[in-house]
């Protein structure tokens, strides 16, 4: 009986060791996840922290302001080029060359006709059905504003001085 005593000890005592590396081997795992959620959480702020500052910029380059000077070179027509001078119609016709075929020029491509019209009543309409006219919107901006920008979207008009001053004015 001393051996079957033994026998029920040993597997006692090694159910034991399996049970303890069973919950060894939980906590190992419970701590693989957790780290691995703690990297996940914090990539995905990282994430949103990025696309905060680049939508930053976006709004700031739209913001971004020219110089009068700039402005006033934009809007200048380019100078007029002197009429070339007409070759002589008493000149000795060039000798004939074997002709190349030409390449092919692409046509000039022509402005669309502008449609004429007239005035237009423009009416903008945000999602929530709350409505603004242009005259509206410039009752709203400063007297300052020479430049405006409205995002109905975002319930605001961004908008820039004459002397390069900046502010936005909410819609509703």
């Amino acid at each position: 009986m001393a051996t079957k005593k033994k026998v029920t000890e040993e597997v006692k005592e090694a159910a034991k060791k399996v049970s303890d590396k069973a919950a060894a081997e939980k906590i190992e795992a419970k701590k693989t996840v957790r780290a691995a959620a703690r990297n996940t959480k914090a990539k995905v702020a990282e994430t949103k922290e990025k696309a905060a500052e680049k939508k930053a910029e976006k709004k700031a380059d739209k913001l971004v302001v020219k110089p009068a000077a700039e402005k006033t070179a934009e809007k200048k027509a380019p100078a007029k080029k002197a009429p070339a001078k007409k070759a002589e119609t008493k000149a000795a016709p060039a000798p004939k060359a074997e002709k190349k075929p030409a390449a092919k020029k692409p046509a000039a491509k022509k402005p669309a006709p502008k449609a004429a019209a007239g005035k237009v009543n423009l009416v903008f309409e945000s999602l929530l059905g709350g409505t603004i006219t242009t005259d509206e919107i410039v009752k709203k901006l400063p007297k300052e504003a020479t430049s405006a920008y409205v995002k109905i979207e975002e319930n605001t008009i961004y908008w820039v001085g004459k002397n390069g001053e900046m502010g936005s004015v909410d819609i509703w």
